[in-house]
């Protein structure tokens, strides 16, 4: 999508020059994390010890192996608290990726850096139709440099995959709000939908500001929605979805004691009881000691698009990110507060803290005015390296709780 700010017919500023920059920071990313990844060593008992397993025992014996994991899972108390092998599209995925580097711990970690440079260059390729060069360069940046998201791609966990499914969805919902009959946008929406659930089930929560949304637009602002037609888009996905977790997990009543273990383990979990529990606000916290200033700015552009919504300016794409943020840290109040469940929120949040430097940054001159705003950026690409080499390789994070960063940011003792 152009950007509207432009004039006709005119080549809107870096338009060839910005891709090179954004494939040479893409380059970049990728050198940082590479030569930054901890030893492939196998790990201590934890998440990722289990999803090796996954990886292994379905990359030797196929599919059809899944429903014995998951009564293994059922059977063992001690396994409850671990993630369960319903996560079908994570382990399927894993087991192909092990297929051609070998089902090793290090391939884990390979393919959440993998999924971590798609992500980046999804962001951009969408933000590139929404907002044109020069601000989708700054946007995928700051993607890129995430502390957050640069750290869990070094990590043999799933997060990086679901992060990457998440933000497709976040993405494809809004191109088919802009074109509902466009048949391959829906189709794309839904596989999206789909496969996040089945990377991480936790992503079903992202449906509710999506509904949301729709709703506000069809009711408040009059937009003809077709909700018959969006229903389907909904229904579809959770109906394949539903029958591929049925057969994973060996038929409706296996499925069904897993999730309600998978429900109830947080309120018998010491480790998400000591460290997930407290007030909602928790998931801001988090996001502000893993990246102050554009968690900062994010929030001064959230506060901008409210003061602007409710004066008449209706900026269709920062209030749909705003429900987004707002939807879903309503939502993650009621669960386990761990930043790693809310990485999808790091979009928005970059999304927001670009936007804001390119209205400060504004110039008479555009080109002078995007010059500015592009060292604003890279200097708060600089500052968020700078946050991921303290948070993730010097204190070698694995899980970044509220305590863990507190400590690592000195702000209790």
């Amino acid at each position: 999508m152009a950007n509207p700010s432009e004039p006709a017919g005119a080549e809107p500023p870096g338009r060839r020059l910005c891709p090179i920059l954004f494939a040479l920071t893409l380059a970049l990313l990728g050198w940082i994390l590479v030569d930054s990844l901890p030893p492939a060593a196998q790990p201590a008992k934890g998440d990722d010890d289990y999803y090796l397993r996954y990886m292994q025992t379905v990359a030797a014996d196929g599919v059809s192996a899944l429903p014995r994991l998951v009564e293994q899972w059922k059977a063992t108390p001690r396994d409850r608290i671990f993630p369960p092998p319903t996560r079908v599209g994570y382990i399927v995925l894993t087991a192909a990726w092990g297929k051609i580097l070998g089902a090793t711990y290090r391939s884990l970690q390979t393919l959440s850096l993998a999924a971590f440079l798609l992500l980046c260059a999804v962001n951009y390729a969408f933000a590139r139709r929404r907002f044109g060069e020069p601000r989708a360069l700054f946007i995928g940046a700051l993607v890129g440099f995430s502390p957050l998201l640069m750290g869990l791609s070094r990590l043999a966990l799933s997060d990086s995959c679901a992060a990457l499914f998440t933000t497709s969805a976040v993405w494809l919902f809004l191109e088919v709000l802009d074109a509902p009959s466009s048949r391959a946008k829906r189709i794309l929406f839904m596989a999206a939908l789909a496969a996040m659930v089945l990377v991480k089930e936790i992503s079903v929560l992202l449906v509710a500001p999506f509904l949301a949304f729709l709703l506000y637009e069809r009711f408040a602002r009059r937009v003809p929605h077709d909700l018959r037609r969006f229903a389907l888009l909904f229904a579809i996905p959770g109906l394949v979805v539903a029958g591929i977790l049925i057969l994973a997990a060996g038929g409706p009543g296996p499925l069904w004691e897993t999730a309600t273990i998978v429900l109830g383990s947080p309120r018998s979990n010491p480790y998400a009881l000591r460290f997930g529990s407290g007030p909602w606000f928790r998931v801001v916290l988090d996001f502000l000691l893993l990246s102050p200033w554009p968690t900062l700015l994010a929030v001064g552009w959230f506060w901008l698009t409210a003061v602007r919504l409710r004066s008449g300016s209706y900026d269709r794409m920062s209030v749909y990110l705003a429900f987004v943020i707002a939807t879903l840290t309503l939502e993650l109040s009621f669960f386990t507060k761990n930043v790693r469940y809310a990485a999808v929120l790091d979009l928005p949040i970059r999304v927001f803290a670009a936007l804001l430097v390119c209205e400060l940054c504004q110039r008479p001159r555009a080109k002078r005015g995007a010059i500015l705003a592009g060292g604003v950026v890279a200097l708060l690409c600089c500052l968020d390296w700078q946050s991921f080499e303290l948070i993730w390789v010097q204190r070698a994070g694995y899980d970044p709780i509220t305590r863990f960063l507190g400590l690592v940011r000195h702000v209790i003792p």
